[in-house]
């Protein structure tokens, strides 16, 4: 409970949409706000965002530490070592009231702010309130028709997405290679740094990026075009295909390599044609919560975007502060469906693995 409570602190700690969006208007600021306004009103503060990205940076990392440590400092395991049966304790007259707590509980998280969205995004004006004759799709009509430039939005953001979760997969498909199987001299760093995004707030991350690359000694440059946003959102959420291949590559039986050398295939044939259809169900539910994540992320989008570059995130957020919540909140009803079926399809793929693992 102490270890789930840390974890709940850090991602607090780092949470950028919601003290944006409510608290800014009424003069509530965290670190994470802070960081944001000294890199977007002039005159920019950069030495002062460093400061306060080091400060979260050492909250974040003490917690993660601490979460750490009260997770492994114990162990338990099984005196006979045979499975227990799993019994079930029955509630008895406390079924129906922890039910009903659980729902008020979902209610009131999920429900409500789902609800809101829809109500906001149905509604012809705010100040008709909820009423028949104030239903209407018209903001859906200007999303389509792309007002504000819309489309170019949702664009922007699949096709950002798409390419996020190959190159994570990519990438991910190979580390975890490196890590697992050809323990290469430095493995156990590789396997932190790959890592390490998990344990850093992410607008730690966009601050590092933009410093390190918004220098001119580059041959290339990176910053201020969409390769950076692209950049970020590889950086950001790499660990999760690099856990999943990790993962896959140690219930791999090793005899698998030395069948395809033994067959003359070289190390690429051997990867493409033994390994990776092994390891493919895995790496595709990773990719797919790469491209449900990266799809909707904000602070990264915020901090590096370039000028001109408008993903889902920043759009609802851009119609937000600019008073016409109706647009952002169609585009938020777009985005929050394409999200849950890309989970639903998820979590199938996933039952199915198991299911044929078993």
């Amino acid at each position: 409970m102490a270890a789930s409570l840390l974890l709940v602190f850090v991602l607090t700690i780092e949470e950028f949409g919601t003290p944006a969006t409510l608290g800014a208007q009424s003069g509530y600021f965290v670190l994470v706000t802070g960081i944001h306004e000294r890199f977007s009103d002039w005159p920019l503060d950069i030495p002062g965002a460093s400061v306060l990205s080091l400060l979260l940076v050492i909250l974040a990392m003490a917690a993660f530490y601490f979460q750490h440590w009260l997770v492994t400092r114990r162990s338990y395991i099984s005196v006979t070592g045979k499975p227990s049966a799993i019994e079930q304790i029955e509630l008895g007259r406390l079924k129906w009231p922890v039910f009903m707590l659980f729902m008020l509980v979902a209610f009131i998280s999920v429900a409500v702010p789902i609800l809101a969205v829809l109500a906001t995004a149905l509604s012809s004006t705010l100040s008709g309130g909820l009423s028949w004759s104030n239903l209407s799709l018209r903001h859906f009509e200007a999303l389509f028709n792309n007002r504000a430039g819309a489309l170019q939005a949702l664009s922007t953001s699949l096709g950002l997405a798409t390419g996020a979760a190959l190159l994570t997969g990519i990438l991910g498909a190979l580390i975890g290679y490196l890590v697992v199987r050809a323990q290469v001299k430095g493995h156990k760093l590789l396997d932190f740094l790959s890592l390490l995004p998990n344990a850093m707030p992410g607008i730690v991350v966009a601050v590092g990026l933009i410093l390190a690359w918004n220098q001119t000694h580059w041959p290339i440059q990176v910053y201020n075009t969409s390769s950076m946003l692209l950049l970020a959102y590889t950086c950001l959420l790499l660990p999760y295909p690099v856990r999943y291949a990790s993962a896959s590559f140690r219930q791999m039986s090793e005899n698998l390599e030395a069948a395809a050398r033994v067959c003359g295939a070289g190390f690429v044939q051997m990867f493409i044609r033994v390994l990776l259809p092994a390891l493919s169900p895995a790496l595709i539910v990773a990719m797919l919560l790469v491209f449900a994540i990266a799809s909707r992320e904000l602070v990264a989008s915020l901090m590096v975007a370039p000028a001109g570059l408008t993903t889902v995130s920043t759009f609802v957020f851009g119609q937000f502060e600019q008073g016409s919540p109706g647009l952002g909140m169609a585009m938020s009803v777009v985005a929050i469906f394409s999200t849950t079926f890309l989970l639903l399809v998820l979590t199938l793929l996933g039952r199915r693995r198991l299911s044929g693992e078993y």
